[in-house]
């Protein structure tokens, strides 16, 4: 029986990936005996290249996000070019792990026996190998650490404010009106009151992939809005601009 749940799921991934659902991939990786934690997800899973070939070396932790295009190795093939050379065969093994909490962005290639602590982000187009440790963001070929997670922190908040206004400014550029609480998808915290009604009240989208609802509401409530309003919030962004300008 498992044996055609894991080819109707493979079917259904591959061919009708408008209808699969992002645990029905994960279901795949762990019948063919790859570690998956809960709240994983993997985005386009029909363009991921997850090597198989040794699937009891490949564990991928926790509420990871893993973009599309990425690829996860288990192996190479290296042994042929020294065999070939050397006349004599000199295999290679390495587990590869990916810890709780990691963000691996698009086109990115985990080689084999890497690595990866928790809480990691990384950027896209990176090829990592050896040990990333816990808390840091990385990017590049070969992957590097630009800068620690706190860091990391501090700058995007920072940027967060001017990327929201940047937000409304195009939003209102391009449809000529400023947009709805709703419409300002995760900025909301900048402006809403902390109050668990307010979200409901303005329809507010805390179902997020890959993520606990209840842990989004009760991390919003802990923390002080910016604005003491939307409005307000809406006069500082669109404050001197004109329909055209982006500024």
């Amino acid at each position: 029986m498992n044996k055609y749940k894991l080819l109707l799921l493979k079917f259904k991934v591959k061919y009708l990936p408008k209808l699969a659902k992002p645990e029905d991939f994960n279901m795949i990786l762990r019948m063919e005996g790859i570690t998956v934690g809960k709240g994983t997800i993997f985005y386009g899973p029909n363009t991921q290249t997850i090597d198989r070939q040794r699937p009891w070396m490949l564990k991928i932790g926790e509420y990871c996000k893993i973009t599309k295009g990425c690829t996860i190795l288990t192996h190479d093939y290296s042994r042929s070019v020294l065999r070939r050379a050397y006349h004599e065969i000199v295999c290679e093994a390495g587990e590869t792990i990916i810890g709780d909490n990691v963000f691996i962005g698009m086109n990115s290639t985990i080689l084999m026996g890497t690595h990866i602590g928790n809480n990691v982000i990384i950027g896209a187009g990176s090829v990592v190998s050896g040990n990333i440790p816990d808390n840091c963001v990385v990017a590049g070929n070969p992957a590097r650490i630009i800068r620690s997670l706190d860091d990391h922190f501090e700058r995007r908040k920072k940027e967060y404010i001017e990327e929201a206004k940047l937000f409304v400014r195009t939003y209102y550029n391009h449809y000529g009106k400023a947009p709805s609480v709703s419409k300002m998808t995760a900025f909301f915290p900048l402006f809403l009151k902390r109050d668990e009604e307010e979200l409901k009240k303005y329809n507010v989208n805390t179902k997020w992939n890959g993520d606990e609802e209840s842990e989004i509401i009760v991390d919003f409530l802990k923390t002080s809005p910016v604005y003491d309003s939307f409005e307000a919030f809406l006069k500082d962004a669109l404050e001197g601009y004109s329909k055209g300008d982006i500024k």
